[in-house]
């Protein structure tokens, strides 16, 4: 029988989207690292100079804002045991503000560009998910008025909470 863990967060303020290329895996300090499963926060700032936020602004000069919607953003984490290393799949979404065409445009480089993702949480908690070029997903879809922007990244590690 599959033995099957997960957990939701349902309190998301902000993803901050970094390029896989700005942390690199080689470093044996880096978060991306598969045998390092707790990042001490102290001891991760990433380069965010080409970072997207969605809900809170990047701790940068070149990166781009784009507005969350209140109460939209979830995060969940589903594990597996059916695949050898118990393979996650973190699935993190929201509802952004599209109407400036800057942001729509941010929003397609999120398809395009593979990227980690820093989550921040109501409490201040924070979580990092580590991507690759092969397990990274973005998808943007407009239904009406609303648009949703879903990031699904299957990896070793799942949601690594900075503590």
């Amino acid at each position: 029988m599959m033995n099957c863990n997960e957990y939701v967060l349902d309190d998301m303020l902000a993803v901050t989207a970094i390029p896989v290329d700005d942390i690199p895996a080689s470093d044996p300090a880096s978060p991306v690292n598969m045998l390092t499963p707790t990042i001490p926060s102290e001891d991760f700032y990433p380069t965010l100079d080409d970072a997207i936020a969605i809900g809170l602004q990047a701790v940068t000069e070149g990166g781009t804002l784009i507005p969350i919607m209140r109460k939209s953003g979830k995060a969940k984490d589903d594990e597996s045991d059916s695949v050898a290393g118990r393979l996650h799949t973190v699935n993190v979404t929201c509802e952004v503000d599209d109407r400036n065409s800057e942001i729509w445009n941010a929003l397609l480089t999120l398809k395009r560009t593979p990227r980690h993702l820093v989550l921040t949480f109501r409490g201040g908690q924070r979580a990092f998910v580590a991507a690759t070029e092969d397990t990274y997903q973005c998808t943007v879809e407009r239904d009406g008025g609303k648009t949703t922007v879903a990031f699904k990244i299957q990896c070793m590690m799942g949601i690594q909470i900075l503590v």
